[in-house]
Order: C-alpha cells, then sequence, then structure tokens
C-alpha cells in the first residue's frame, strides 16, 4: 500500500453482504450474544447503523468522533435501512480528491482512502460478528477481506488493542477458519458463540 488506494467499490460491496445479513435476522434473534462482546445482535445493528453518519462526517471535513456510537434502526426493514442509508454516505465519496486529503475518521487523521478503508475493515468484521450470531455463512468475499486484512496489518497495533481499547487481544484462529474469521481473530474476536 504504497499508493492511496481507493476502497469505494469494497466498502459497498461490504455493506451490501451486511445488509443481506441483517435482513436474514429472525424475530427471536434480537437479544442474541455476539463475538463483539459490547454488542448484542441488536446493538450490533444500532453500532452498524451509525457508520454512514461518521463516513459522511470524514468526507465533509467534520469531525465524525463525537457522533453517537448507536444510531436507531428500522426493525422491520434493517438491511434495507442500512444500505439505503450507507449508499447515500459513500455517495458523499463521489469526489476522487477526497481519497488524498487528509480527513478525520474516528480513529484520527489519516488520507480518506485509508478511511475509507478503517470503515471497510470494521464492516467486514462486524458482518462476520452479525453472521455468526444469526447462523448465518459468515465467511465474506476472499477480495474484500485480503483488503480489509492488509489494513488492519497496517493500521493496528498494541496501542488499539486490550481493556478500554477500540480492539481486543489478537485470538489465535482455528485450524480450519477462512480468512474471514481469521481477520476476526487478529481483530480480538473469540470463536463464534453458542445461539
Amino acid at each position: 500500500m504504497t499508493q492511496i488506494p481507493d476502497f469505494r467499490s469494497d466498502l459497498a460491496a461490504a455493506q451490501e453482504w451486511v445488509a443481506g445479513l441483517m435482513a436474514a435476522i429472525r424475530p427471536d434473534q434480537w437479544s442474541a450474544p455476539t463475538p463483539c462482546t459490547d454488542f448484542d445482535v441488536r446493538g450490533l445493528l444500532e453500532h452498524l447503523s451509525c457508520h454512514p453518519a461518521k463516513l459522511v462526517a470524514t468526507a465533509t471535513g467534520a469531525d465524525p468522533r463525537p457522533l453517537p456510537a448507536r444510531a436507531d434502526i428500522d426493525m422491520n426493514r434493517p438491511g434495507e435501512d442500512y444500505l439505503k442509508r450507507s449508499s447515500a454516505a459513500l455517495d458523499r465519496w463521489a469526489d476522487d480528491t477526497l481519497l488524498t486529503r487528509t480527513l478525520l475518521a474516528p480513529w484520527g487523521e489519516a488520507p480518506g482512502g485509508l478511511a475509507v478503508g478503517g470503515y471497510l475493515m470494521e464492516t467486514v468484521a462486524h458482518g462476520w460478528d452479525l453472521a455468526v450470531s444469526i447462523g448465518q455463512p459468515a465467511e465474506a468475499d476472499p477480495e474484500l477481506v485480503a483488503k480489509a486484512q492488509a489494513i488492519a496489518d497496517r493500521a493496528l497495533n498494541d496501542a488499539f488493542r486490550g481493556p478500554g481499547s477500540p480492539f481486543g487481544v489478537r485470538v489465535e484462529p482455528r485450524a480450519e477458519a477462512g480468512p474471514t474469521e481469521r481477520l476476526a481473530a487478529f481483530l480480538g474476536r473469540g470463536r463464534p458463540v453458542s445461539r
């Protein structure tokens, strides 16, 4: 990653994957636990649904950090609602020059292209959280996961891990884990929760 990459279409694809998972949630799964121990399924969706507003703030040069970490969701059509918000947020990134500008992401200043990459990494990881929580296939497109993993490898150091930090201590993945589960383990997720 010597040049600033363009992850906009990758983020759109990850958001579509997550929206499909949201649409598969059964009514009895809203309070199910997730590997992201801060959230049950509903809380995880509320957290994912705050990302579009943060993505817009980053694109417009505003500070996304004071924005809420959760947003209301349409429990009747969560996937459709999330995808509508996410698509509108990505529309704010149509200007290619945003990719090379220094902007504020939730974790601090970064070139816009890498900020979008951070949102990609988080979207894929939380997609895995959601998928294993509701019993859906938990492996995203391997190309998306490879990009998310490259971002994690570049950006994540020990200062961002452990209690009070955004990510847990790295977990050893299962021998049979696919790329998405390996990314989740790298970000501190344990094995899939029991439903």
